[in-house]
């Protein structure tokens, strides 16, 4: 009767803490939960299995991992619906599970966008409420302080790379899995360093981007005076480094680390993805690594394998990539969400648009360079958003000489890229621009164009092939200045959109997409809903049509930040006129709830 009491115990779950109620859409909803027993290693699954399942308002269930932080046991989570929520709360040990009924708590609007994902074009990213994001930023991956975060916010960067390294002598100068915590455990000093890195980038709407592994902490030797880190890696206890990727105890232990990585860091808006390693030819492993090295190699299964890892059971969803230095790598451009090619080199037009195009050309997602040199920093980051590239590159690295003439670089761009909605453009593809005498590149879709041209392209004529036949807003844009030079509107009618460009000594964007009045872009905000109704606006009214729309629905408009303008109940069920010609200029959305399938599109009043 003894064993069997302690066996109870020890799946006894005493107390659940819950904070806060009400609390913000995307932001952190965090259960403490005691328990009663206690465990040799209580960072490990297979002794305590902690975890939670939130239900939402529309009746979707979010599983998620529970995780001990050193002295607590904890749960986080962030909601995406506004509205009442429930949880409940299990734990399972060698006796068996213990269950609590947990509670409810209330999730309120707010300003946030969500948890950055890979668009439904697949070549560019968006947040989780369907607001495009395209990256604006660069590598700081160690050393941050609150001067660096405040620099990245004051040169509108909105992405920044972080290692899990032990270079960061400002807190947390160990691996998350490190020599003093031992294999299996995870060291609460550089836990805790994330977790303030992760606080500061919420307060200041930039997306970190955490590096699993950095190249050097599988290597055992390094070239030059970098650093030899695998004698820094928890892993050289079990394993060899040559055989870290393909040995199954390390796998067993590494399956648990990003199972304690999701936990801990995955609720947050601003965790912007996961970069499974860096510079992979860098490592042991990877000897012989080639681009057209195949998925049987033991390097590239790996590759697969930890992406499927994060893919399955990541329950928000953050984009995965690891890179390789200057190779295209098949293996991994396919497991992964993004592909990633770190550009140092030169810096050209032609080179950073050679290297954007051959990841574009290779496999439908968004493209990126993890690593990029810091010389010629504005034409980098030009050239490779007039090539595709989903965010700017990621320069190597803003406490290790990114100088002011880089640093200045960045807020004209993101000043240009605010209001292009690249993650909803359809039939993307090269463009053929020409300017002549100078450079130029770009790219098209079925709702225009937008580019860019080297300086020198001054009242010369610039033409875009292939545009289809619709009236734009085209825009010409100083890139050194950060202003519009012209805004014009052009009807192209022959497939070709031809202007002169207006003067200015330095290189030009542009971009023609976004038709006069009021632009309506589809967003499915319910992965459940097949069949969304059709909105579009004529003579100052939003139509709205479709056979998901019954005599059961409601129809709320609300401004950018979630405010409410205005509340329609649905009368006819074939068209629904809603009167909008008032509204002034801005972003508001319309969203259709119909049952439980909800849909929700894009209103953009110029």
């Amino acid at each position: 009767m003894s064993f069997f009491a302690i066996a109870l115990w020890a799946a006894t779950i005493t107390t659940v803490t819950k904070s806060p109620d009400p609390v913000g859409k995307y932001e952190k909803f965090e259960l403490t939960v005691a328990l009663g027993g206690t465990y040799t290693n209580p960072y490990d699954p297979t002794q305590i299995d902690l975890s939670a399942t939130f239900t939402s308002p529309s009746g979707k269930a979010w599983k998620v991992n529970g995780f001990y932080n050193g002295s607590q046991y904890k749960v986080r989570f962030a909601a995406n619906e506004v509205g009442n929520w429930t949880y409940t709360v299990s734990a399972t040990d060698a006796s068996g599970t213990g269950a609590n009924p947990g509670g409810t708590f209330t999730v309120a609007t707010s300003a946030y966008h969500g948890w950055v994902h890979v668009g439904p074009n697949n070549r560019y990213l968006c947040c989780d409420d369907g607001t495009s994001f395209y990256g604006v930023g660069s590598c700081c991956c160690w050393g941050v302080t609150t001067a660096y975060v405040n620099t990245m916010q004051q040169y509108k960067w909105n992405t920044w790379f972080y290692w899990n390294g032990t270079y960061d002598q400002s807190g947390g100068n160990n691996l998350i899995e490190s020599k003093s915590s031992g294999i299996g455990k995870y060291d609460q000093g550089k836990c805790t360093r994330i977790d303030t890195l992760i606080a500061w980038s919420e307060a200041r709407g930039l997306a970190m981007v955490l590096v699993v592994w950095p190249h050097d902490y599988l290597a055992s030797a390094m070239p030059g005076s970098w650093t030899d880190a695998w004698s820094s890696n928890a892993y050289s206890s079990i394993v060899s480094c040559a055989n870290f990727y393909s040995d199954t105890a390390s796998w067993s232990y590494q399956q648990k680390l990003y199972r304690y990585i999701i936990a801990r860091w995955g609720y947050s808006r601003a965790l912007g993805g996961w970069q499974t390693v860096d510079e992979i030819q860098g490592t042991d492993g990877a000897s012989g690594l080639s681009g057209s090295s195949p998925v049987t190699q033991p390097t590239a299964a790996w590759i697969v394998k930890i992406g499927d890892f994060f893919h399955t059971n990541d329950p928000f969803k953050h984009p995965t990539n690891c890179s390789g230095y200057g190779a295209n790598w098949t293996a991994a451009n396919q497991a992964n969400d993004m592909t990633n090619v770190e550009t140092y080199g030169g810096g050209s037009a032609t080179g950073e648009a050679s290297t954007c195009q051959s990841m574009w050309n290779q496999v439908a997602k968004p493209c990126m360079s993890g690593e990029s040199g810091s010389d010629s920093a504005h034409v980098r980051i030009w050239a490779s958003f007039a090539n595709g590239i989903s965010m700017t590159p990621m320069m190597w690295q803003l406490n290790q000489g990114l100088s002011t003439t880089a640093l200045q670089a960045f807020p004209p761009f993101a000043s240009f890229v605010a209001d292009i909605d690249f993650a909803h453009y359809t039939n993307l593809t090269k463009a053929t621009v020409t300017v002549s005498g100078s450079t130029a590149y770009g790219l098209k879709c079925d709702q225009g164009t937008y580019g860019w041209m080297a300086a020198g392209s001054s009242g010369k004529t610039m033409s875009v092939a292939g545009v289809p036949n619709k009236t734009y807003s085209l825009v010409f844009f100083d890139c050194t200045a950060g202003t519009v030079l012209s805004t014009n509107s052009v009807t192209v009618t022959n497939g070709t959109l031809t202007a002169t460009v207006p003067t200015s000594a330095s290189d030009i964007a542009f971009k023609a997409l976004v038709p006069v009045g009021v632009q309506v872009v589809a967003q499915n905000m319910s992965r459940e809903m097949r069949l969304r109704p059709i909105m579009t606006y004529e003579n100052g009214a939003l139509v709205i049509r479709g056979v998901s729309i019954d005599k059961n629905s409601r129809i709320i408009i609300t401004t950018a930040l979630g405010g409410t303008v205005a509340q329609y109940a649905v009368k006819d069920v074939k068209v629904n006129r809603i009167p909008i010609g008032k509204l002034a200029q801005g972003v508001y959305f319309a969203g259709i709830t119909s049952g439980n399938n909800k849909t929700l599109q894009r209103i953009i009043v110029k």
